[in-house]
Parts: structure tokens; sequence; C-alpha cells
């Protein structure tokens, strides 16, 4: 009996001293997937910064562009006024003369003045919008006026009021005209027809 006993104690210690399984591969993926992750989530953090620095960059340029914008828009006419303040000193001179006892001279600095418009003008590409005797472009010319000469072609400019000017391709100011229009007569021949009577009459 008492064998029995110890019999049944060494196989009971023996069930007991049997190792505990570790699945020690699981644990290593687990470890590698946090720091997988940890690696992902330190890239998105860099990524993040990068843009919020690219956006804070971009918005001072935006800032800076808008200053030199509007600064540029405010005096953008400053070279053309120093060329027209020369025209204007020229214009007081030629008023300082007096026109009746000199006529000849006025003349002359008024041409004067005349041919330094000109020059500006063909130095910021200004050119004069051929109108008269031209087919009418309601683009180029605007209509204040209208005549009907059966002589001349339809739909023609007979007359310039206000010549237009171009700079480079744009209408700077349209042309005032006046346009031939040939009148289409109306025909009043049925008006002549007496109406047609009542049988009962």
């Amino acid at each position: 009996m008492q064998e029995n006993n110890e019999s049944h104690k060494e196989e009971s210690s023996g069930e007991e001293e049997q190792p505990v399984e570790v699945d020690l591969e699981t644990e290593s993926d687990e470890e590698e997937g946090d720091k997988e992750l940890l690696e992902v989530q330190q890239r998105a953090d860099e990524l993040l910064e990068k843009l919020m620095r690219v956006q804070a960059e971009f918005e001072n340029y935006r800032k800076r562009m808008n200053d030199r914008f509007s600064e540029a828009t405010k005096y953008a006419s400053e070279s053309i006024l120093l060329k027209v303040l020369d025209i204007y000193d020229n214009l007081e001179r030629a008023l300082e003369v007096d026109f009746d006892e000199n006529p000849q001279a006025a003349r002359k600095g008024i041409e004067a003045i005349w041919k330094q418009m000109q020059k500006l003008f063909e130095q910021e590409d200004v050119r004069q919008i051929e109108a008269l005797n031209q087919p009418f472009d309601a683009y180029y010319q605007h209509s204040v006026g209208k005549v009907c000469d059966t002589e001349k072609p339809d739909g023609t400019v007979v007359e310039v009021y206000q010549k237009g000017y171009m700079i480079h391709d744009k209408v700077l100011r349209p042309a005032l005209v006046c346009v031939n229009r040939h009148e289409t007569p109306v025909n009043n021949g049925d008006s002549d027809k007496e109406a047609p009577k009542d049988e009962g009459e």
C-alpha cells in the first residue's frame, strides 16, 4: 500500500515538473509590429511637421507677393508720368509765347510738343485705330451716329468724331464714329389697295 502511494506521488510530481510551452514566435511578431507602428508614427509626425513648415513658408511668400504687387500697382504709372511731365514743361513754355506777336514761334512750340507725344506713343506701343472708310467693327469702334448714303458701302464708317487707340493688342480707347446704313424701304403698296367689299353691299 505504501509502495502504491509512493509511486502515485512520483507520477504526480512528474506531471507537475512538465515545462510550460511559450509561443516565442508570437511575442516576436508582436514586438516587431509595435516597432513598425512606432516607426510609422514617427514618420507621420515628421511629415506633419514638414507640412506645417511648408504651409508657413507659403503663407509668408504669399504675403510678400501681395505686398510687391500692391507696390507695383501703386507706382505702375510712375515712368509714364515722368515722360508726361517733360511734355507738360514744354507746354508751359509754349504758353508763355505771345501768340499775337510771334505766331510762328507758338506754332513751332506746339508742333514740338505734338512730336514729343508721338514719340511717347511709339515707346509705349500706342497706335491709332484706322476707322475712316473702314467696315464698322464694334470691338474697335462705337457708333454714335448714322447716315444713309447709297453711294457708299453699307456698314462703312463715314466720319470719325473721336480717334481710337490701341495699346499693344488691346483697345485702349474705341473710336467714336458715324456709320453708313442703307435704309430698307418700306413697301406700302398693299396699303393702297381697297379693302374687299362685302357681297351684301
